[in-house]
């Protein structure tokens, strides 16, 4: 029972963030390979249409008592199943949702309440055959909520379970697996500044390029970054036998720079501190020469890459209750929300971004994508942060998964670099300190029930003289 429990509590956490968002475009196989299709609204007509049926068919196998299989069950051509999904199909989802949690808490609580012997109750089912208790709750009432929230995320574009524990094992050996350090009693810190180039982007990087085919590798890639993707692009390019060209700022830390330059990547300049201006020198150059072009952020393998390290925080801390990620492009935030959000979907999940470079937060509060110019991002210390807007991908995540999105002042982000040092014995970069930043500043507030908290150190590539400035400036040195 206590599985059943815990996925439903996935899937009504999954259709609450789909409500938010919105009904996607596109049509989806309501059962994978039939001819059938439908749109978002069908599918979420459909999903407040069958609860209450097959709770009476489960409920009616439970009393029946009978030492022979029990007929139950539905055709697909049911007239008042159909005629339910038509004429819900235009109804606001909120409103389904509203009658969607309900029904899943009835499915709960009558899950619950079955008696031992109800479980060894069976069934007949005209197409199916003979079917035991268990298996019918998981085909029609379990499963088939599961099945049909992922054919919403299938049409946001969403990517699955599946996606991040494949790029887990394509991953493997290359990324590490972060372990979870104390920082006191409630929380811990996932020091991605462990990683091989010093930052989370290698989770992603890699598993992008190792989906690559044959003749696409034999081309080269290209990316634009600030650094710590570029870095990633690069390790991953040599480890794979790649060619690699790395679009960067001219005002790149040099840490970074030479971290891409001694995985053997070309360096292009970007003269001004735009990352759309990097973009398009990337894809002019990827259109020159033929390169596959790399986004840090906006691309599916990627998301799915940095999620893997949600998947390493669900696991190793199955309670947690809340999750704090550094923002940017959004690529690592949404990828552990849509991790997260699915294993433990009662823990809350807040990205942090500087107040100067604040385009996240506004977007996610405003519904909409929204971008800042290059002039206002390029004021924080937080390069890695500078990005002018999410990416198209990463929001349809975060808006589905993300509680909020809260920033940051600078002298916070110093604070955090020099906690992290002192109390964790961690080099932390910037952009790598924001999570911790909210958390120490109390950005973040705390329920009582928020007893396990996770800190995403995204980063440690910090110039040695930087960081000691930043260390002695504490002390008045």
């Amino acid at each position: 029972m206590n599985e059943y429990t815990a996925r439903l509590a996935s899937v009504e956490h999954g259709l609450r963030g789909h409500a938010r968002a919105g009904l996607p475009g596109g049509l989806t196989e309501p059962d994978p390979g039939g001819e059938e299709r439908w749109d978002a609204g069908q599918v979420w007509a459909h999903v407040a249409e069958f609860g209450p049926f097959w709770l009476r068919e489960v409920r009616k196998l439970a009393d029946a008592h009978s030492d022979e299989p029990v007929p139950f069950g539905r055709t697909k051509a049911d007239a008042e199943r159909v005629a339910a999904i038509e004429r819900d199909r235009g109804q606001p989802t909120d409103v389904l949702l509203e009658r969607i949690v309900g029904s899943i808490g009835e499915v709960r609580e009558t899950l619950a309440a079955l008696p031992d012997q109800a479980w060894t109750a069976r069934g007949l089912h005209s197409r199916l055959g003979e079917m035991t208790m268990p298996q019918v709750v998981e085909r029609f009432l379990v499963g088939h909520l599961e099945e049909h929230a992922a054919q919403l995320d299938r049409l946001a574009g969403l990517v699955s379970l599946d996606d991040m524990r494949a790029a887990r094992q394509r991953i493997r050996g290359v990324a590490v697996h972060t372990p979870l350090l104390y920082w006191d009693d409630t929380t811990w810190l996932k020091p991605e500044s462990l990683q091989p180039i010093g930052a989370f982007k290698m989770r992603g990087a890699y598993n992008r390029l190792a989906s690559m085919e044959a003749e696409e590798r034999a081309r080269g890639v290209i990316t634009y970054s600030s650094g710590n993707h570029g870095q990633a692009v690069a390790r991953a390019a040599r480890l794979l036998g790649m060619p690699a060209v790395i679009v960067m700022p001219a005002d790149a830390p040099p840490i970074k720079v030479e971290g891409v330059r001694r995985d053997g990547a070309e360096v292009v300049w970007c003269e001004t501190p735009s990352s759309d201006e990097r973009e398009r020198i990337a894809r002019d150059l990827a259109t020159e020469h033929g390169y596959t072009v790399v986004p840090p952020y906006d691309d599916p393998a990627v998301i799915a890459g940095q999620g893997t390290a949600g998947l390493e925080i669900a696991e190793d801390l199955p309670n947690v209750t809340s999750v704090l990620v550094p923002t940017s492009g959004g690529g690592l935030l949404a990828g552990i929300a849509a991790a997260v959000g699915r294993l433990a979907p009662r823990a809350r999940i807040v990205g942090v971004e500087p107040e100067l470079a604040a385009d996240a937060a506004e977007s996610l509060r405003r519904g909409e994508l929204v971008s800042w110019p290059s002039e206002l991002t390029a004021r924080t210390m937080a390069d890695g942060l500078r990005t002018q807007s999410l990416g198209r991908l990463p929001f349809e995540h975060i808006r589905r998964f993300v509680d909020d999105i809260v920033t940051v002042a600078e002298d916070e982000l110093l604070e955090a670099i020099r906690q992290a040092a002192a109390r964790a014995r961690l080099v932390v970069e910037p952009s790598g300190a924001a999570a911790l930043a909210a958390h120490i500043s109390g950005r973040v507030p705390r329920s009582a029930d928020d007893n396990a908290r996770v800190v995403v150190i995204s980063g440690g590539n910090l110039d040695p003289v930087r960081f000691a400035e930043i260390l002695t400036a504490a002390n008045g040195g």
